[in-house]
């Protein structure tokens, strides 16, 4: 037993009570340990200690007999996030389940992130509450920025493995840390201390540097086009645009060498073990689509099915080493769930691209708070780096991917409500119909 255990568990379950007396408490409480996950910074009886599952029934015993607020509220994206939900238990019921996979657990897994996804956005529907849950999520990937960005300063070493659960291995983290850097960014516009501001900034760097360490190209790609699209958002200042310039010229040349050859294969992936078979992998996962086109080949299934569709394993019926999982999260929800399920997924991304460019034009016409504009812009950014890393990675049940999209729809509601305490825009009194117009008053000094 170490000091480390006893912290936190004595934090943690000393915090519990307060989900129950106030089910918002326990939502950011779940949140912080479903990102940070404290567990796994213990090495003695601490880890294995359940603190979201104790965590989630508090806060749902407590919203059941505390809160007069609606377990959720229905948008567009959430009901396109009900449907992809719906299709997941149609592809685990009907399909053939392999005796030796855990995939009803891995079902329950999901079943609690839609859950809780669902909750927030009933309990989101302030502004309060929305930079609260924004801060706690923000904070958290600011946190594994400065940790593994420091790593990779003080040690030179490389980040293998992430800290668990939604971020267990490289790739993994590198994507989080990726989707995490518009919060720290934005977060930092929004921020009234000065101290907070500069550690924000630094947090960000920190987490570039934590990104390149992962060695995943797909996430360099990724982050590179995070900074592109925060830049684009500061069209006022000239200044980003100098310093996105002047990095480009110096980071190549800071750059590892193991990181520059990793690089260079995206020149011609099909000279490069790993991304050939990648390749390879996305055509494998093109003939189970063919052979189960609505349905798919079940939930979690591509790679148990991957040998029965995989050309090379048909020939030669001795052990083959090329079962891979799809790296490509719209070509897994596609041949794991069916067409039905990827129509569901395109709808809730692209549903929640569109509340957001409304939301945030709204505020614009209305002139309402920057504050909702920023959080638009941050949650946007995010959004579109899961889209564009899911290409090179099999995240279809992400969960920050589905706290994204009930940030939209948490948003568009506190956005409204905004605008609606603003006084409405004067309105010119027309004359009635067939009435003369009141003649303009002469100019003074009109001869």
């Amino acid at each position: 037993m170490s000091y480390r255990d006893v912290i936190v568990a004595v934090t943690v379950l000393a915090l519990l009570p307060r989900a129950f007396t106030r089910p918002f408490f326990g939502l950011l409480l779940f949140t912080w340990l479903a990102y940070l996950r404290p567990q796994d910074f213990c090495w003695g009886f601490a880890k294995g200690i359940r603190y979201s599952l104790y965590c989630a029934m508090l806060m749902y015993g407590g919203w059941f007999f505390n809160e007069t607020r609606k377990f959720t509220r229905w948008s567009t994206p959430t009901r396109w996030m009900l449907g992809l939900f719906l299709s997941v238990t149609l592809s685990l019921v009907g399909a053939d389940r392999d005796p030796n996979d855990n995939q009803t657990d891995k079902y329950v897994d999901l079943f609690k992130v839609y859950v809780v996804t669902f909750f927030a956005v009933g309990m989101v529907d302030t502004g309060d509450r929305l930079k609260k849950f924004a801060w706690t999520i923000g904070l958290t990937f600011a946190f594994f920025g400065v940790k593994y960005g420091l790593h990779g300063v003080l040690r030179g070493g490389r980040i293998l493995q992430g800290p668990g659960g939604m971020m267990l291995d490289n790739n993994d983290l590198c994507l989080g840390l990726a989707m995490g850097m518009p919060f720290t960014f934005f977060l930092r516009q929004t921020a009234e201390k000065r101290w907070l501001r500069r550690g924000l900034m630094i947090a960000f760097a920190l987490t570039c540097i934590a990104v390149i360490c992962t060695l995943s190209r797909g996430g360099f790609l990724t982050m590179c086009l995070v900074c592109l699209l925060i830049f684009n958002k500061l069209k006022k200042s000239i200044l980003p645009w100098l310093v996105a310039a002047l990095l480009a010229g110096i980071v190549p040349f800071l750059l590892p060498s193991d990181f520059k050859e990793r690089l260079e294969t995206l020149k011609d992936p099909t000279q490069e073990e790993s991304a050939a078979g990648r390749l390879y992998a996305w055509q494998v996962g093109l003939r189970m689509v063919a052979a189960h086109p609505f349905f798919g080949v079940g939930f979690e299934g591509f790679l148990s099915n991957f040998r029965r569709y995989d050309p090379i394993t048909v020939r030669r019926k001795d052990g083959v080493k090329s079962v891979r999982v799809a790296h490509n999260t719209y070509l897994q929800v596609w041949a794991e769930l069916g067409t039905v399920a990827l129509v569901c997924f395109m709808g809730m991304l692209l549903s929640s691209l569109l509340w957001l460019r409304k939301t945030r034009n709204e505020v614009r016409r209305r002139g309402g708070p920057q504050w909702l504009v920023d959080y638009a812009d941050m949650i946007e950014i995010s959004l579109l780096a899961f889209m564009f890393g899911a290409n090179f990675l099999n995240r279809a049940h992400f969960d920050l991917m589905y706290t994204l999209v009930a940030m939209t729809a948490c948003l568009r509601f506190v956005a409204r409500d905004e605008l609606a305490r603003l006084a409405p825009p004067p309105e010119i009194a027309r004359p009635a119909f067939g009435a003369r117009a009141a003649a303009a008053p002469a100019m003074v000094g009109a001869g």
